[in-house]
């Protein structure tokens, strides 16, 4: 019983001892948040400069025309037909060629290359034929 007594002692005297010892050491500071509102709201606007920025610049290039997407009058959609709602027929003028495309999503094929020029947008058209119906007519052979 004796040990016992002593063991509750030196417990009880151990903490007492060191709760004294904390108070007589100089309080240091609180530590405080490593990452605050002020933090967050820096970060925040820092990404949103950045994608003003980017948006800028987008619209800079768009207006002063350094993206060049044209092809300067060299290639050109002479006429097409829809086929379906995702997939079409193009009649395309590349310099002096003229192929037919086939346009499909995710595919572009060539149909074949026309020996002689066809003029879809021209008014001096005496049938008033339109763009299928001579596309039609040159495929079927009766080139009128």
């Amino acid at each position: 019983m004796r040990i016992y007594l002593i063991t509750v002692f030196l417990l009880f005297t151990s903490n007492l001892f060191a709760l004294t010892e904390q108070n007589d050491k100089p309080q240091l500071p609180s530590v405080t948040d490593p990452v605050g509102m002020g933090d967050f709201a820096q970060v925040f606007l820092g990404l949103l400069f950045v994608v003003v920025a980017i948006l800028a610049m987008a619209w800079v290039i768009k207006r002063t025309g350094f993206v060049n997407t044209r092809a300067n009058g060299a290639l050109k959609v002479v006429g097409g037909i829809s086929l379906t709602q995702r997939e079409r027929i193009l009649l395309v003028q590349v310099g002096e060629k003229q192929l037919l495309l086939g346009v499909a999503p995710g595919r572009i094929t060539t149909l074949h290359e026309l020996d002689e020029k066809i003029d879809a947008g021209s008014s001096d058209n005496s049938a008033g034929e339109s763009f299928a119906k001579k596309l039609n007519s040159y495929m079927r052979g009766s080139r009128t």
